[in-house]
């Protein structure tokens, strides 16, 4: 009963700062909507806006899993939170602190996107009290919208590394492939991408063909981006066992 209670009140205060940050943002009150969000920090985290940016999003979301209820739905929440601030930032003219939110809620969406022990079919709004508000987005197309707002951003190795392992998980593979590609254009010395692209295609091979065509890469093509992935490693003197 407890538990329940717990969620409920999180999922009306998550709702309410939604609501009160779109109105604050209409009316460009910028110190009212940074008090909402550093507000629904403590409310539904119990943590203050500077811990919050002090964790990394993998020790986050590792505190967030813990819980013992509404684990997914308390993750996106917090991943929307600074896609939120980083709108925010970038209205009030602070491009760099946009953007850097716009990075941290991009990797809370795909390290949620990527933890083991949530399905690929429980990647969503589990309550239907957040989803059917219609103020949120699908996590999926949440991704891709940061990715669109992040365009001229270079990435760094780590959020690119998990964006290839997330678009593996769902299928997308083509994107997977052009994604352990441009990492290794940009640090083609470190072996253990290479390690990574070689296990990528062993997992393909072991696919059938119309999963592979559902993910943009026929098996042709993983043929011809494995023997790419071979002379690359071959001109860079790798040796593995």
């Amino acid at each position: 009963m407890f538990r329940q209670d717990y969620i409920m009140r999180t999922i009306r205060v998550f709702i309410d700062a939604m609501i009160l940050l779109i109105r604050s943002r209409r009316d460009q009150d910028y110190h009212r909507a940074r008090s909402i969000i550093a507000q629904t920090w403590e409310d539904i985290f119990g943590l203050s806006t500077a811990s919050v940016m002090a964790l990394s999003e993998r020790t986050l979301l590792s505190m967030l899993m813990k819980r013992s209820g509404g684990a997914v739905d308390t993750a996106l929440m917090a991943a929307r939170l600074f896609k939120e601030d980083g709108t925010l930032a970038l209205s009030d003219g602070q491009e760099d602190d946009g953007r850097i939110l716009y990075l941290k809620a991009l990797n809370c969406y795909l390290e949620i996107a990527v933890e083991p022990t949530i399905g690929t079919e429980d990647f969503r709004w589990i309550s239907e009290d957040i989803s059917s508000t219609g103020l949120v987005t699908d996590p999926h197309e949440a991704i891709g919208e940061l990715l669109g707002l992040l365009e001229n951003a270079d990435l760094p190795v780590s959020t690119s590394m998990l964006l290839f392992r997330y678009f593996e998980r769902y299928g997308k593979y083509a994107r997977a492939e052009d994604i352990l590609f441009q990492v290794m254009d940009g640090i083609p010395a470190v072996p253990e991408i290479a390690r990574l692209g070689l296990a990528f295609y062993d997992r393909l091979e072991s696919m059938g063909d119309d999963c592979l065509e559902r993910g943009g890469l026929p098996r042709d093509e993983v043929r011809e981006g494995r023997e790419q992935l071979r002379q690359r490693i071959h001109r860079a003197g790798y040796v593995f066992d």
